[in-house]
């Protein structure tokens, strides 16, 4: 998303360079002058100390890593910083560069803040503003006692002139995108298939965040294939572009058990096809139930495989549920609506100052 946002600065004609972590270079805290030119973004690679596995938690790190004193220098010609993700390692070592300075919270746990106060401390003073994805985020936001002066309310955008729909969709494809971790509930879909009567096809697309984890997924795949009634392909990571797996499929779906503002259903939605999802988080407000897709309680396979059941057996809703999602996703979630956005959240902080800009990743 970081890239995908400067990017699109760039283009509309804000000077827009990147800082990350070069996580090749785990155990050398030490400025290494890794420096790339991607989308006419300089790329700085700051390289990050990776924390023993004995002590490498949020609660013990507060989500700070090692970073070399260099980037502080580097920051002071920019205009304003915007950090993005719950990763406070950039906040805490910059903070005395006097910039305005936004963080883009692209989800995060409010629980975990109230109860690591020295990471609250960090979090609430050393940035100006908060950018929240979705409604609930805003809430979040003013309930660890933020001022709402301080809060800019910005969804999630897609570029609707890549994610858009093309050819003919397959009959009964279901499509899940998304890392294979235990938010994304994949097992639960897993499991709400032997309750869908309609054979489908199931395409996994996401990369696995452990290999037990992965193992686990394939032994529920196998045992629901070993049933004889679906078809299930877990691919991974895909070689190039997933959108002309979203334009065939039939039903994309998002079992998470929570969410932030979930980019895959937005991409789905864009190139027209229904989604099937939870009702958790910001994921409501991408998924209007009943209008472009259905939601459904988390962690819940009857009533999951209830939603997909029904939309199996009625094309023309989908069809229709599939138009709505997309002139929905163009009006309020492209990438175009977010720069605009973005750009007025920049001007309104400088008063009409400068056009160049740091996104931090």
């Amino acid at each position: 998303m970081v890239r995908e946002i400067s990017a699109g600065l760039n283009r509309v004609g804000i000077e827009t360079d990147i800082m990350t972590f070069n996580m090749t270079e785990r155990w050398k805290p030490r400025w290494s002058g890794a420096v790339e030119s991607i989308d006419q973004s300089t790329i700085y690679k700051i390289p990050g100390l990776n924390w023993h596995p004995m002590t490498d938690s949020m609660r013990i790190t507060m989500g700070v890593n090692v970073i070399p004193g260099r980037c502080t220098q580097i920051m002071k010609k920019y205009d304003i910083i915007h950090y993005h993700e719950l990763e406070l390692s950039f906040p805490l070592f910059t903070y005395q560069v006097k910039k305005p300075k936004i963080l883009h919270l692209h989800g995060f746990d409010p629980n975990f803040l109230n109860r690591h106060l020295l990471s609250k401390m960090i979090f609430e003073r050393t940035v100006d503003y908060y950018v929240a994805i979705s409604r609930k985020a805003r809430s979040d936001l003013s309930s660890l006692g933020i001022s709402s002066s301080r809060i800019l309310y910005l969804p999630n955008g897609v570029d609707t002139n890549v994610f858009q729909p093309s050819g003919e969709k397959e009959e009964n494809l279901l499509l899940f995108v998304g890392r294979l971790t235990t938010q994304k509930g994949l097992p639960v879909l897993l499991r709400a298939l032997r309750y869908v009567d309609t054979p489908v096809r199931l395409v996994v697309i996401g990369p696995p965040s452990s290999s037990a984890y992965y193992d686990f997924i394939r032994e529920l795949a196998r045992k629901e294939v070993s049933r004889g009634r679906h078809k299930i392909e877990i691919l991974g990571d895909v070689n190039g572009s997933i959108v002309p797996w979203y334009q065939k499929a039939s039903i994309f779906v998002l079992p998470s058990l929570w969410e932030g503002l979930p980019v895959v259903a937005i991409e789905a939605l864009a190139c027209g096809t229904p989604v099937v999802a939870t009702s958790v988080d910001g994921t409501p407000e991408v998924v209007t139930d009943n209008e472009n897709g259905f939601l459904v309680p988390a962690n819940d396979p009857r009533r999951l495989a209830e939603k997909i059941q029904y939309l199996l057996e009625n094309p023309s809703l989908r069809v229709k549920m599939g138009k709505e999602g997309r002139n929905r996703m163009i009006e309020d979630f492209s990438m175009d609506v977010l720069l605009k956005r973005l750009r007025r959240f920049y001007e309104e902080i400088l008063s009409g100052g400068r056009d160049r800009i740091s996104d931090i990743a």
